[in-house]
């Protein structure tokens, strides 16, 4: 059994009820409630009313994953304080990607990132991976992933000819999995330098070494291209 999809409250339970059917699009059917609070009027109207709270769990195995999913990632935001709203999501080279919005974005994507990854690394222990097809969920607001991409992309760039000219390697930022295949990708074809990933767990650094240096490392072939495929398929859910 599935744990509860989505939490909501309304004036009344049928009220709450209503809405969890509406934002997830789905029918009474589908779902089951379990009513946490069922809702209190204020004493002689000087104390405030009490809203009434439920939980919505699966009662159908044809409901669609993205609907779980949608669920949990709006009720989990919701648990840290965060008011947010799913505006899209689709299948995308066999990853669900869903991309929020929310005037609180900046707390929600945090330093470089970081909050970003950790909630999406939550949601894919959260939905269990036979429900969304073994597909990995990646989880997007205001497009950051691609603009962080595109600014590794030029930092990649910008260091690798930094490097060649002075002919010292530099070592980069820590960075998950998805980022350092990223810099890994931006330099495979450039002759003046190669690439290779330094440290241990999942935040790991990347080296830039000018390709003078070659012979330093052995096996750097072999090493490079172990890392690349290491950087594609490391989970960081």
């Amino acid at each position: 059994m599935l744990g509860y999809i989505f939490e909501s409250e309304g004036k009344s339970v049928a009220e709450a009820e209503a809405a969890v059917l509406q934002l997830l699009r789905l029918k009474e059917d589908d779902l089951r409630f379990d009513v946490l609070e069922s809702g209190k009027g204020g004493f002689l109207g000087i104390t405030q009313k009490k809203p009434a709270l439920v939980r919505a769990y699966v009662a159908s195995k044809d409901i669609p994953a993205e609907k779980i999913i949608h669920g949990v990632a709006i009720t989990l935001l919701k648990k840290m304080g965060i008011a947010a709203e799913v505006v899209g999501m689709g299948d995308v080279d066999g990853k669900i990607y869903i991309e929020l919005a929310s005037q609180e974005s900046g707390i929600i994507i945090g330093r470089r990132g970081n909050t970003l990854d950790a909630l999406q690394f939550l949601l894919n222990l959260m939905i269990d991976s036979k429900i969304r097809h073994g597909r990995k969920i990646v989880l997007d607001i205001e497009s950051y992933r691609d603009k962080r991409e595109m600014s590794l992309v030029r930092l990649a760039k910008s260091m690798a000819s930094s490097v060649a000219k002075a002919g010292k390697p530099r070592l980069l930022e820590p960075m998950n999995p998805y980022e350092r295949r990223i810099i890994h990708m931006a330099l495979q074809k450039d002759g003046r330098v190669f690439t290779l990933s330094d440290g241990n767990g999942t935040y790991k650094r990347v080296r830039i070494i000018p390709m003078k240096d070659k012979h330093k490392y052995k096996d750097a072939d072999k090493i490079k291209d172990m890392g690349s495929e290491e950087e594609d398929n490391e989970s960081f859910e």
